[in-house]
């Protein structure tokens, strides 16, 4: 698994020792309140006699209004569409995609970057629907938060609306600067796998005792500097080709599609230099070789983000030119939320990045990811050069690998 510290296992709770006497009641769905509801809903409350009948059933709405809705800061506007893209092996496949207005129709989707404290609105506007969007490891309120089923799902548009909490010095229990990512939350399973996502990165705010050098920035509001020209953000994600084949409700009736049967052919490394992506209609984005700084050479360090976006474990690792392993990773965050060190209750929690003894730093040369799961790392390479990151795909039951793939990391 991953080096960063094991987490205990959660308590189970007491054991209940006395039978209920009486069951719980099945889930039952409120009578619509709007005209925007479809009409195939009787409008009276029922009983679900199964998962895939409440899957089956959800709230669908036109034009739901956007509660409480405040000037932002930010706002984009996404759409939804079907193209036949070309992968880096030559593969084509049929793909569902966000785009926006300016970004074309390509994989991942666009990349989002709101700020800490800033109003962020995002209108989805789906031409092949019902969609919606879930801010994985956000925290919206429920409405905002892109889940069909604690929600509505979307037929003709609505506007997401939240603001990302800003961090404090030295604490814990505030900030979301981090990296995340953005999917559809209809058919979860395939939605996903057929293109539905993209990045999503929280910038931090800046704290008045953590000031920010020319072309840098922090990776969180009290965390270390980095060189804003070499970020970077690397997905892993493969393709069962025989899910593209699908249709946008397949098994959602009950129906055994082999949507728990995830076989992928193909393996990608997509991603590239934040700072400099061009979104392009039909590209994949997806990097050949990328820049690393070099430790002492008078630029702050690169930051590079990683995402699990497919289904399989991955393992990453990094090696010199001669492929011996290469120690120059140093983990700061995973899934949003910055390493710190806690060794002592009460007091401040240093970033473990910036802690004065070097043996609070996580550095590593492997790391080991699940579905959706997300790092950020620091590089700390000593010598200019040519470097390897190797990404690995494995079965999650047998652990097998399935496939390898390898990205050039130039350090000068």
């Amino acid at each position: 698994m991953t080096p960063s510290p094991t987490v205990p296992a959660p308590s189970t709770g007491p054991t209940q020792t006395t039978a209920p006497t009486t069951q719980s009641p099945r889930p039952t769905v409120a009578p619509p309140t709007s005209d925007d509801d479809h009409d195939d809903d009787d409008g009276e409350p029922r009983d679900y006699d199964s998962q895939a009948d409440f899957a089956s059933h959800q709230m669908q709405q036109d034009a739901p209004e956007t509660q409480f809705r405040q000037a932002a800061q930010l706002s984009v506007e996404l759409d939804v569409a079907n193209k036949v893209l070309t992968f880096p092996d030559g593969a084509e496949f049929e793909m569902w995609v966000f785009h926006s207005p300016t970004s074309g129709r390509g994989f991942p989707g666009p990349t989002l970057r709101p700020k800490e404290r800033d109003i962020f609105h995002a209108r989805v506007e789906p031409s092949m629907g019902p969609h919606t969007i879930h801010w994985h490891g956000m925290e919206p309120d429920p409405r905002n938060d892109g889940v069909g089923h604690t929600s509505f799902e979307i037929d003709d548009h609505y506007t997401y609306q939240w603001q990302p909490e800003p961090g404090r010095v030295r604490d814990p229990n505030y900030g979301a600067a981090g990296t995340y990512f953005y999917h559809c939350h209809v058919n979860t399973p395939l939605h996903a796998q057929m293109g539905l996502l993209g990045p999503l990165v929280i910038d931090p705010v800046v704290l008045p005792d953590f000031p920010v050098g020319p072309g840098n920035r922090r990776a969180f509001a009290d965390g270390p500097e980095y060189d804003i020209a070499t970020e970077s953000l690397i997905m892993m994600y493969s393709v069962d080709a025989r899910w593209h084949d699908l249709g946008h409700a397949a098994g959602l009736s009950g129906e055994d599609v082999g949507l728990n049967r995830f076989e992928p052919q193909h393996f990608y490394i997509t991603g590239g230099l934040l700072n400099s992506r061009r979104e392009r209609e039909g590209a994949v984005w997806a990097p050949t070789e990328l820049p690393i700084n070099v430790k002492g050479n008078g630029r702050a360090p690169t930051l590079m983000r990683l995402l699990d976006g497919n289904y399989l474990p991955n393992k990453i690792s990094f090696h010199h030119g001669d492929g011996s392993p290469a120690r120059i990773a140093e983990l700061i965050a995973h899934d949003g939320r910055p390493y710190r060190h806690t060794a002592h209750p009460g007091a401040p929690a240093i970033p473990t990045s910036m802690h004065e003894d070097p043996k609070a730093h996580l550095f590593t040369h492997v790391v080991a990811m699940g579905a959706a799961e997300r790092y950020d790392l620091l590089l700390h390479p000593e010598q200019a050069g040519n470097y390897t990151m190797r990404i690995e795909w494995n079965n999650w039951i047998t652990g097998k690998t399935l496939a390898r793939r390898e990205l050039r990391l130039v350090a000068g």
